[in-house]
């Protein structure tokens, strides 16, 4: 195209076409990452940031990107990979020893601070709220967070509390649910200690209170937090509150909740796809499982109501596999991933064998009727064996009922399944194609 006058526009062009083949989604996890370098001679140079990527890449799209690179420029072009080197941090002078954390610092979790937490469109205020809080404590005032369970608010709480200190290690700052709130408050009118309960509360720099909703109903609880977020606000402290739902529909006093409004209020909503794999991929990083992208995928795709969910069925997963020695494949996790995902995230119709047939023939380009033919050789053989351990898998029918359909005996249809199970087990690249096969099915039979 006699528009495109260097190389960046030609990879454009390459984004937006391999877009409309493979999806725009594919397309932004996988390709979008990757910088194009120079071209020289018939050479192309791509820049890919971990091996992941560059896998993927070279194995799913490279010939259709050289396809697209050819109707672009006009010539054939052979792609040559280098992947991202980070560049060395110059030499730091010594830091002076800073002043020795106060106790307080370490009940603030370790793994949750800013450069830990994922941040995509349904997060996004959230987090830049939270941050600009923790930077200049007592402006915005108060900060007020609200999402369904499991989304990250008290990821925020914390990561508040570390960036505070760090700027600032003296100073006071304390993390609680409001239900301890509660309980130390009604000790303390027990014991007769009220005042020393009033000293600790309201002497603070920043409180930082989870789970306002359980302070509902309890009117002497509500009453002195009332009285504690005035003594703070008024002092120009930092003030915190999360919740499971908006101010306006929490069934507290209308002074407090007009207190929440007056300041920053931000809501987290359901991660959504991209956001859902990041955090996945960090959190397989961060325990070191060996699971390939396609499951991480697959786990995105059907766990969508919460992180903790997210991050317990990748647990659960990794734990499982290393426990069981097995290879993790999207058909032998299905169950484990149900259990975390719901029964809604993971209605599908029953799948038939004649979908499995579609699919595997498209695969490896044979015809339907030699499923059922008395060929026997290799290039028939291998894939109708595939498709049998698939019917064992993925449908409910009986060895006699799949051996009907592929006009062999029962036992035809075990020894598909045992040498099948075996490859899988043991031959990482055919679980991975494998694994393709079964997305592909599961597409095709639940389309949208």
């Amino acid at each position: 195209m006699d528009n495109l006058t260097d190389i960046k526009d030609y990879w454009q062009e390459v984004l937006k076409k391999l877009g409309e083949e493979i999806g725009t989604e594919a397309v932004e996890l996988w390709v979008r990452p990757i910088k194009p370098l120079f071209i020289e001679g018939a050479t192309i140079k791509l820049e890919v940031p971990d091996q992941i990527i560059y896998n993927t890449v070279k194995q799913r799209y490279e010939e259709k990107i050289k396809t697209l690179l050819a109707a672009i420029t006009g010539r054939a072009l052979s792609i040559n990979y280098s992947m991202s080197i980070a560049p060395a941090e110059p030499p730091q002078p010594p830091r002076p020893q800073p002043a020795q954390l106060p106790p307080s610092y370490y009940s603030f979790n370790p793994n949750y601070t800013f450069e830990s937490f994922i941040m995509g469109t349904s997060n996004r205020f959230a987090f830049a709220s939270a941050e600009s809080v923790s930077k200049a404590p007592g402006h915005a005032n108060p900060f007020f967070i609200y999402s369904p369970p499991g989304l990250g608010k008290t990821h925020l709480l914390h990561a508040i509390a570390h960036s505070i200190l760090k700027q600032n290690p003296a100073a006071r700052i304390l993390y609680t649910a409001s239900e301890n709130f509660v309980n130390e408050y009604i000790d303390a009118v027990r014991g007769g200690a009220t005042e020393q309960f009033r000293s600790k509360y309201r002497k603070l720099d920043c409180l930082l209170l989870d789970d306002i909703q359980f302070l509902v109903d309890k009117e002497r609880s509500e009453e002195e937090f009332f009285y504690t977020f005035n003594s703070l606000f008024e002092s120009k402290k930092q003030i915190v509150v999360t919740s499971d739902r908006p101010p306006r529909e929490l069934a507290l006093g209308q002074r407090l909740i007009s207190r929440f409004l007056s300041g920053v209020v931000a809501d987290i909503k359901i991660p959504d796809f991209e956001t859902r794999v990041a955090i996945l991929r960090q959190k397989r990083d961060q325990h070191k499982y060996e699971i390939p992208d396609d499951v991480i995928t697959y786990i995105a795709e059907n766990v969508k109501k919460n992180i903790r969910e997210l991050e317990g069925c990748l647990i659960t997963v990794g734990n499982y596999c290393a426990s069981m020695s097995i290879q993790p494949s999207i058909d032998s996790l299905k169950e484990i991933i149900k259990e975390h995902g719901g029964d809604h995230d993971l209605e599908e119709k029953k799948i038939s064998i004649e979908t499995i047939k579609r699919v595997v023939a498209e695969k490896y380009n044979v015809e339907l009727k030699d499923f059922s033919s008395k060929k026997r050789n290799e290039n028939i053989a291998f894939p109708r064996q595939v498709a049998m351990y698939l019917a064992c898998e993925m449908t409910d029918l009986v060895l006699k009922d799949i051996g009907e359909a592929f006009a062999r005996e029962h036992a035809t249809v075990l020894h598909a399944k045992g040498k099948i199970g075996h490859m899988v087990q043991t031959d990482p690249y055919f679980n991975e194609a494998l694994n393709q096969i079964i997305t592909k099915i599961k597409s095709v039979n639940n389309p949208g």
